[in-house]
């Protein structure tokens, strides 16, 4: 999945930021294509090292990541990283307990907690209230 520019594009500079963060390429990019549909700019990892990469050329607004991502990376530890450094609301999803994730996330500052498996259009529109709602 590509990122759309802003710089390259006048056009798309209103557009709001949102880092997908999937281990699972198809859960990726149908994420990121319906949101692109939706009229946000994205960019989607599938590690932490590539989150930190992508979230340094996109700057998110928000963030959307995965708990457990393969390969050992810990979604919290990603988020941890992400909002310190841009300032990023977090919606984690999940397929393992909510609790759990809550437990494990209690330092951050988390918009909202959605259990896998989640409509897009559900998502989108948790997305849209994330950045609507008040600072």
């Amino acid at each position: 999945m590509k990122v759309n520019q802003s710089k390259a594009d006048p056009s798309r500079a209103k557009l709001k930021r949102v880092l997908i963060v999937e281990d699972e390429p198809s859960a990726r990019e149908a994420t990121g294509r319906y949101l692109e549909h939706c009229g946000f700019e994205v960019a989607a990892a599938a590690s932490a090292k590539e989150a930190v990469q992508r979230a340094s050329e996109l700057g998110p607004e928000v963030v959307v990541c995965d708990w457990q991502l393969a390969g050992g990376d810990n979604g919290a530890v990603v988020a941890r990283q992400l909002q310190s450094r841009f300032g990023a609301a977090i919606i984690f999803v999940t397929a393992h307990p909510l609790d759990e994730l809550r437990d494990a996330t209690r330092d951050l500052d988390v918009a909202t907690y959605l259990r896998k498996p989640i409509s897009l259009a559900t998502l989108a529109a948790t997305i849209n209230d994330v950045l609507s709602s008040p600072a």
